[in-house]
């Protein structure tokens, strides 16, 4: 049977909540990651750029106008993050459509950047942190019990 004041961790519901041994008089008030804001940036980062490679992808393909002022932010922001695979392949053109298939090789790499990294950041930095308060009560008791 669970103490009513432990809280279970919203990132890991699938797991049973047990109560871990704490001080007389202390309640168990939050439960957090020092590494997940890291976490959760580099993700962030990635997906943008995975976006903007992808967004790129689909206004080449369709054959953007490029002098709409859109379609021309999009190429200078992509453009520095898809330099190192410039002519690694062949690039596909048919009328005003053009595949860059460099580019979609450089949005596979990046996604798999990203996943890496964020990897990397949760093994290496990852533990769970107990914010422990004192309730201000007196200690609960518990009867002993038994062992025969």
């Amino acid at each position: 049977m669970e103490p009513d004041n432990v809280r279970p961790d919203p990132e890991n519901l699938d797991e049973p909540v047990t109560a871990a041994p704490r001080a007389a008089g202390t309640e168990v008030t939050a439960t957090f990651s020092p590494a997940r804001r890291a976490y959760e940036v580099i993700y962030l980062l990635f997906a943008v750029i995975d976006g903007l490679v992808l967004i790129r992808i689909l206004l080449k393909a369709l054959g953007a106008n490029l002098a709409a002022p859109f379609t021309g932010f999009v190429y200078w922001v992509t453009a520095p993050l898809l330099a190192p695979f410039h002519n690694l392949l062949p690039t596909v053109v048919s009328g005003k459509s053009v595949f860059e298939m460099s580019a979609l090789i450089a949005f596979i790499v990046y996604a798999g950047l990203g996943f890496v990294l964020a990897r990397l950041v949760a093994i290496m930095f990852m533990r769970n942190v107990r914010v422990s308060q004192s309730s201000g009560q007196a200690p609960r008791t518990y009867p002993r019990t038994r062992v025969d």
